[in-house]
């Protein structure tokens, strides 16, 4: 039906076709993210009848041994949280290195989703603390100490103090849990729903970025039902292979909080690591550690869209941008690796520095030989 024969008083829903060659994979990470925030909340929901903020421990551990499937549901939960942290950095990154935040709102929709890769990581974060155990109220403190030696806590403790007040309450267990169960579940569980929604509005208006436009007789295959079903399947794949991860591994919950453990050293979780382990670094003779290194690279990631101004889509054809994203990467491998060999232990100012002058080495040097010999043969492509 054409859309001068639609009655009137109908609408229609239309979303952007897509070709053949844009059903890889690496095109449908936010599918796959869309799929994550669902099962999230489902099973967020199912949790939060068994949960008590008021004995958080004993809640977790009764619904691992009393709630039918409940160690399955409380590790999918926990997996699934897992996949969307790897998830928003796969895909961040693959934005980033094919250059999907120029043009027209995409800068809008890139800044959009860092501020949700925070968030993300922020949710997570928190869901880990609501376990009562020792490495989560470990967490609840570094987190306090986060703000305290961020941007705000240097220029005024006294706003640092109140927005920790009113984040983890006034420091006691069962308010701090209420406080942070209701950042969890609602308030930065709605934001993320919001922004997500936002972010979806805009795709839909830039279209899916192709670093390799497709050629004007490429045929089109609608969303309708194709893509639909598509985006469907490969979503049941993803939360299949996170249910049957959680049957065959399930979690195991630490020890409780101010239970006596000895011999052992309670480490975060792997996503956490870098953060925790950039409190030791004494780098550039900061007295707030490594805490500024992080607000930098937000900043810049931020930015981005803004500094890039090369004409070239590769990421060879962009050298510092790619540099950048490669020096971000093998940064924050290297320190969450740092934090498990060296757990707590502060860093003098020169080896912080080696680090960082070892990590500028192996990022750009390779980004431009790659460059270079690209070029060299594409030359002598046009000589033979």
């Amino acid at each position: 039906m054409k859309q001068e024969e639609v009655p009137e008083g109908s609408y229609t829903i239309s979303f952007l076709p897509l070709t053949k060659r844009q059903l890889r994979l690496d095109y449908w990470t936010g599918a796959f993210l869309a799929a994550a925030v669902v099962y999230q909340i489902v099973t967020g929901i199912l949790l939060a009848y068994y949960y008590q903020s008021g004995n958080g421990y004993g809640s977790t551990t009764a619904i691992i041994s009393s709630v039918p499937f409940g160690h399955v549901l409380l590790t999918s939960h926990l997996y699934m949280a897992y996949a969307m942290v790897a998830m928003v950095y796969f895909h961040m990154f693959r934005q980033y290195f094919v250059g999907a935040y120029r043009g027209r709102w995409r800068w809008l929709q890139w800044i959009i989703g860092v501020i949700l890769f925070l968030l993300v990581n922020a949710i997570a974060s928190i869901g880990y603390m609501l376990t009562v155990s020792v490495q989560s109220i470990l967490g609840l403190h570094v987190s306090e100490l986060l703000i305290q030696r961020s941007i705000i806590g240097r220029l005024s403790p006294g706003i640092a103090g109140w927005l920790t007040a009113v984040l983890v309450g006034n420091g006691t267990t069962a308010e701090s849990l209420s406080h942070l169960l209701v950042l969890h579940a609602a308030i930065l569980s709605v934001i993320v729903l919001a922004l997500v929604g936002v972010h979806f509005f805009l795709y839909e208006k830039s279209g899916p970025y192709d670093p390799e436009p497709p050629k004007e007789k490429e045929k089109k295959i609608p969303w309708f039902p194709v893509n639909l079903l598509y985006t469907v399947f490969i979503s049941l794949i993803f939360i299949a292979g996170v249910l049957v991860a959680s049957a065959l591994i399930p979690q195991v919950l630490p020890p409780d909080y101010g239970q006596l453990v000895y011999g052992t050293t309670p480490f975060p979780d792997w996503y956490e690591m870098p953060v925790y382990k950039l409190m030791d670094v004494a780098g550039l003779g900061l007295s707030t550690g490594g805490v500024p290194l992080v607000f930098a690279l937000l900043i810049y990631l931020v930015l981005v869209p803004f500094i890039d101004r090369y004409k070239g889509n590769g990421p060879l054809e962009r050298p510092m941008i790619t540099f950048m994203g490669v020096f971000i990467i093998l940064f924050w491998l290297v320190v969450g690796l740092w934090g498990y060999a060296q757990p707590g232990l502060s860093q003098t100012r020169p080896l912080t520095l080696y680090m960082l002058y070892a990590l500028t080495f192996c990022a750009i040097v390779p980004v431009y030989a790659m460059k270079h010999a690209k070029k060299d043969l594409s030359k002598q492509v046009v000589k033979s």
